[in-house]
């Protein structure tokens, strides 16, 4: 019972309580029957509302340039460029840099090196021996035993051995 398109599908007897006593046949009505029906409609697009005006005729497609890649490829190498550079510039910094850490270093180590010898001269010329030599070269003499004044009386003693007098 296919009258057109629409009445591809089998009915069934109907049962009790089913909608317009009629009942689809759902086991029977398969994926193929579907597919049929869709096949032999016509395609047609929506209706568009009319605004007057005559449709645009359709532009066909250009095809796609490169041209709008150039600028990024542009901008992507100056941006590595400028990297490089600076990179560049780091390093010759960092270079004159460590140079200049050796030299300080080399200096500072010279320095410490006079540090230590004025030490060992001021050590050797406050010792003992060195401060009697040279009071012998000026002309002084080891001093006798003290002696002490005794301020309530006015008496000095000690022993005098006449080198002050």
């Amino acid at each position: 019972m296919t009258v057109g398109p629409a009445s591809q599908h089998q009915r069934a007897p109907a049962r009790a309580g089913s909608r317009d006593g009629v009942r689809e046949n759902t086991v029977e009505t398969s994926t193929r029957e579907h597919t049929e029906t869709a096949r032999s409609r016509p395609r047609t697009a929506a209706p568009r509302p009319r605004t007057g005006r005559a449709p645009a005729p359709r532009r066909a497609a250009r095809p796609r340039t490169s041209a709008p890649r150039l600028p990024f490829v542009l901008l992507i190498l100056g941006l590595l460029g400028g990297a490089m550079v600076t990179l560049l510039m780091l390093h010759a910094v960092l270079a004159e840099d460590t140079f200049e850490i050796a030299r300080l270093q080399q200096e500072n180590r010279e320095l410490s090196q006079q540090e230590q010898a004025l030490r060992e001269q001021v050590m050797r010329a406050e010792s003992p021996e060195a401060i009697a030599d040279a009071a012998e070269e000026l002309g002084m003499r080891p001093g006798a035993e003290p002696q002490f004044l005794d301020l309530d009386s006015g008496r000095i003693t000690g022993k005098s051995d006449g080198a002050g007098e």
